[in-house]
């Protein structure tokens, strides 16, 4: 296009050239194959290549903002390529400037490669953090180079301009080089990976000025390669884009006429409209447009030069092959259409969908209560029962007696009296015979024997039928309950879905290249960081079968690259995945607290199992609970009972359901689960791993300790066991731990070993006197100090589980 090679020259930054030595480092044999093979890879050619002439760019006459960007963002992104980059992008500095201007860049050069090649995952945790490292360095350095050979104030404000626009470039090429990265797997493009990209392209065009050959700029041929393949990507719009993009280049390198901004995007917007005839047709569109426009702004000769550019530019973007040329067409072409779109729909959709959660969260609220208030009075059907008891023994013991009148109506209370005592005898002696009657109706009926068989008949179907009307009551108890904590459920839902979750691209292609170069397979890996910049990585790995890995290996890996603590979220799980094939787990940071468990348990001498069960687990809310239960007896019966208690809370719990409702809805289950009564004690204990409050909840369950160095507490309740009332109330009691202390919950069995009354005492002495706080230890002691007392012979079975609290500082 006709702009002169003489008009866009660069020249030398003036200032004192300084006389630097050069020191090679010393690399080992194998150090310097392993640079060799990185050196001579396509990628790492590619990159240094692009860092040589980004190194290059100068613009608005000496603002030298796109190194230094570079350079971070490459120690970020691609931490062991860092080195080549500042190799590459000093020597193409050292081709355009000199004096204390190379110097002062140089200086912040190095000293971004130094601090990023330690710390750069403090600084890479913030958004922010690197493009403010990168800006700093630049006014700190340059301002007091500039205070010593130049003390002027032009210089201090260009300073400060250029540290502006290099921690904007830096911020914007993060985003970008792992789509480079990737190539064509990146899938759809962010705005700030499309902007990224076209500050990229700038920097890298402003430093290809003055490379010609045979008078022929090389900037020129590859500027209008892209104005092509816009043209082909996106029409008209994306043509018209790159080419005023590529046009602004010579204005930003030095005074010229903006005539070229208008020829270039001329020309693209020609050869997207030719874009239905296929390249050829591109290419010919772009022709007409430079031809008809560089003849008023270009002499002959200039002409020519122009003409030979733009056939050169065409057959290097015709050589492009035609499927790599559909895919980043496809790419870019989606990226587009999800630019546009979901800037402005992202939000509607997430009101839409909080609002119609919110909607069923009350319908759900409204059945709960209305199952309540059908389930609330169970007083009527026992009445209408007893209607039907009263009715059944007039018309089949009293119909068509000649005192009939005179018991049911003359009579009815006494009668009614009658009757009810008749119940009651049944109730606490299981039959009624005719001694057994009142010597009042003995008188009275000469039906003696039939009302005694007929009052047993109908009193019998009577309690069945309480027994059938009380599990339809608790049954719809337990059904509002539910519906009761679905409805929380999906309330707190409706507000999750409004939380601002930000995917981190560039730290997942960091992990995921470094947990490839450690020899782990991942198969899927996402990072969520939300409005806090609390981190969350999800990771999808083969299965170890038991191993830990996840542990053991990978946490390790991500802790070192984030430079942050981080935790397994359900990490006791892994043992019970041995049989499955994947396994999906969640690294989050490490809480302030962290627990170790110990347990011991032993069952009655007269059976093979015990009845008491316990579990300990993770929950989402960043707690961790430890429940016992004791079923009622011993044996497989009490075992039973215990596990399918604990299992219930604790599926609950993990769904999110409060403790005190998970725990009542685990009792409505029991009781309606069986005819019968079943007894099962639970002792919850949920510890908040960020403050160290202890929440209790204690149905039926013995008293649990607490051990803070050499003294012991005590926690107890008075609540009843689940399984006995379809209603019970539930305290919960709050207590505050700290590092160090140790939590001991025990079932009754231990405590009831022994011949004293105060069966606490012993415990309390016990962990007052124990000097370890190691919980396997204490709870190996609790357990064989109660058997001891007991004379060895263990009368009921006995469990301890104590969790110790472990400060993540120390």
């Amino acid at each position: 296009m006709g702009e002169k090679s003489g008009i866009y020259a660069y020249h030398r930054l003036s200032g004192r050239r300084s006389k630097s030595r050069v020191v090679l480092p010393a690399f080992s044999g194998q150090a310097a194959k392993q640079l060799l093979q990185q050196i001579f890879s396509m990628e790492t050619g590619f990159l240094m290549v692009l860092s040589f002439f980004v190194g290059r760019a100068v613009i608005a006459g000496g603002l030298i903002p796109f190194p230094a960007a570079l350079l971070a963002a490459g120690m970020t992104v691609l931490g062991d390529k860092g080195f080549l980059i500042l190799i590459a992008a000093a020597a193409g500095l050292t081709t355009v400037c000199s004096g204390y201007t190379l110097a002062s860049t140089m200086i912040t050069m190095v000293l971004l490669f130094l601090i990023l090649g330690r710390t750069r995952a403090q600084f890479r945790q913030k958004w922010y953090g690197v493009p403010i490292l990168v800006a700093g360095l630049i006014v700190g350095v340059k301002v007091g180079v500039y205070s010593y050979f130049a003390p002027e104030l032009y210089n201090y404000i260009v300073a400060i301009f250029e540290a502006v626009l290099a921690g904007c470039a830096t911020f914007l090429l993060i985003k970008t080089l792992p789509v480079l990265q990737k190539g064509s797997n990146a899938g759809n493009l962010k705005k700030e990976e499309l902007i990224g990209g076209a500050v990229l392209v700038i920097a890298f065009l402003t430093g290809m000025s003055e490379l010609s050959f045979q008078g022929l700029q090389v900037k020129n041929v590859i500027s209008r390669a892209l104005v092509l393949f816009a043209a082909y990507t996106g029409g008209c719009g994306f043509g018209a884009a790159m080419g005023t993009l590529v046009g602004m280049v010579p204005s930003i390198t030095a005074e010229v006429a903006p005539g070229m901004v208008a020829v270039y995007s001329f020309s693209g917007l020609l050869a997207g409209m030719f874009r239905g005839f296929g390249r050829i047709g591109i290419c010919i569109g772009f022709i007409l447009g430079n031809v008809l426009l560089s003849i008023y702004l270009t002499d002959y000769a200039q002409l020519v030069n122009t003409f030979a550019e733009t056939v050169l530019a065409g057959a290097l973007f015709m050589t492009i092959p035609a499927k790599r040329l559909f895919a980043l067409r496809t790419m870019v072409k989606n990226s587009l259409f999800s630019f546009n779109s979901k800037p402005s729909s992202e939000k509607r959709v997430k009101e839409i969908v909080a609002g119609k959660v919110r909607d069923y969260s009350r319908i759900f609220r409204e059945l709960s209560t209305a199952f309540e208030e059908v389930s609330c009075d169970v007083r009527v059907y026992e009445e209408n029962n007893l209607q039907t008891l009263f009715s059944g023994v007039a018309s089949k013991v009293c119909k068509g007696c000649s005192l009939y009148r005179i018991c049911w109506d003359a009579e009815f209370y006494k009668t009614y009296r009658n009757i009810m005592d008749m119940i009651s005898h049944i109730e606490i002696n299981g039959r009624l015979t005719e001694e057994h009657i009142s010597p009042e109706v003995q008188k009275r009926c000469s039906r003696l024997k039939e009302l005694a068989v007929t009052v047993n008949c109908l009193y019998e179907t009577y309690r069945q039928a309480q027994v059938w009307q009380r599990k339809l009551t608790e049954g719809r108890d337990i059904l509002a309950r539910q519906l009761d904590g679905i409805a929380t459920m999906m309330q707190n839902l409706a507000n999750e879905v409004k939380i601002d979750i930000r995917m981190r691209e560039d730290i997942e292609a960091i992990l995921r290249t470094e947990l490839a170069k450690a020899g782990y397979s991942i198969l899927e890996l996402s990072v969520m960081g939300e409005v806090n910049d609390q981190l969350e990585v999800s990771v999808t790995f083969p299965s170890c079968g038991g191993k830990a890995v996840c542990v053991n290996s990978i946490k390790p890996i991500v802790s070192r690259i984030l430079s942050q603590p981080l935790t397994v979220l359900n990490s006791n799980y892994c043992s019970k995945k041995t049989n499955e094939p994947v396994c999906e787990f969640k690294l989050v940071p490490m809480r302030a607290f962290s627990v170790e468990i110990g347990s011991a348990s032993v069952a009655k001498d007269s059976s093979m199992v015990s009845g008491d069960n316990y579990a300990d687990f993770d929950l989402k809310d960043g707690k961790y609970a430890l429940v016992i239960s004791d079923g009622m007896g011993v044996g497989p019966k009490a075992s039973l009972e215990s596990k399918a208690a604990i299992a219930l809370v604790e599926k609950l719990m993990e769904a999110g359901f409060d403790h005190s409702v998970a725990v009542k809805t685990a009792n409505s289950i029991l009781i309606l689960g069986s005819p019968d009564e079943t007894i099962t004690t639970v002792d919850l204990a949920a510890i908040n791993l960020m403050s160290g409050v202890v929440e209790f909840i204690k149905i039926g369950a013995v008293p649990s300790f607490i051990k803070h160095g050499s003294q012991a507490g005590m926690v107890r309740s008075g609540n009843l066991p689940i399984g006995i009332l379809s209603h019970i109330e539930i305290d919960t009691i709050q207590q505050q731990m700290n590092h160090d202390d140790v939590l001991v919950m025990v079932s009754d069995g231990l405590l009831g070993s022994g011949e004293d009354q105060e069966s606490e005492t012993w415990v309390m002495d016990a962990l007052q006197n124990i000097m370890t706080t190691d919980p396997q230890n204490i709870a190996d002691l609790l357990l064989n100090k109660a058997i001891l007392r007991s004379g060895g012979i263990v009368n009921d079975d006995m469990t301890v589980l104590a969790a110790r609290l472990v400060s993540a500082h120390n």
